[in-house]
């Protein structure tokens, strides 16, 4: 009985799809939100009280980016080429964060209680529901 090979041209694809899988995470890369049109700074980890989360950021590819205030001897303190950010994503444990990679561990945020107020009740129901806290990826506390 023969064993079946591989046609030739799904062997490269194979190894291409091995490779993808154990590229590094985009979580912990480095982002830049846009400047606040209110403000006349970007939000940098000296300057925020919370956490400051931001949807759609190009550098973090379907993630979201997030500036977390100064930790002590924390990893996301600097802001390399005005990099003040670190792309983030929802999370269930400290494992889907690469803790060991990355420095982030999974916790909740808390949504801005004043953001949600001023959304149209609509949208708030469409896109929000019930939920005003989610665990995300972040420096730890």
């Amino acid at each position: 009985m023969r064993t079946p090979r591989l046609p030739p041209l799904l062997a490269p694809l194979a190894l291409v799809a091995a490779l993808a899988a154990c590229q590094s995470p985009d979580v912990g890369q480095r982002c830049r939100l846009p400047r606040d049109p209110l403000a006349t700074t970007r939000p940098t980890p000296d300057t925020v009280s919370g956490d400051y989360l931001e949807s759609g950021n190009p550098a973090c590819d379907n993630l979201v980016c997030i500036v977390s205030p100064l930790v002590p001897g924390g990893r996301y303190n600097d802001c390399p080429g005005g990099e003040c950010g670190y792309c983030s994503k929802p999370c269930v444990s400290d494992q889907d964060c690469f803790r060991s990679q990355t420095g982030l561990a999974c916790r909740q945020m808390v949504l801005d209680p004043a953001f949600i107020a001023s959304l149209d009740p609509l949208v708030r129901e469409k896109y929000l529901a019930d939920v005003q806290f989610s665990s995300y990826c972040a420096v730890p506390r």
